[in-house]
């Protein structure tokens, strides 16, 4: 995610999160439950509800998430490897 995007997130967007987790880098659906404003980069929490296992809070890192708008993303070397 571009960082004026996500500097713009606010508690309650919905999101999607590669899940670092898991190797095979799959796309969770999250909400934003918490931003800590910083010089340059914002510190975003996510809940983010896994294909496996219960939910949990992570702080992933912005090249991680995309909005869940339904709107084409940036490019992503994560989607691209999982969908060659």
């Amino acid at each position: 995610m571009i960082r004026r995007r996500w500097n713009d997130l606010r508690v309650g967007h919905h999101v999607l999160v590669h899940d670092d987790d898991d190797p095979s880098l799959p796309l969770a659906p999250g909400k934003v439950t918490n931003v800590d404003r910083g010089a340059g980069s914002n510190d975003v929490t996510i809940r983010i509800s896994p294909q496996q296992g219960p939910a949990r809070l992570v702080q992933p890192s912005r090249l991680a998430v995309h909005l869940d708008d339904g709107e084409p993303t940036e490019r992503c070397w994560r989607c691209e490897t999982r969908h060659p």
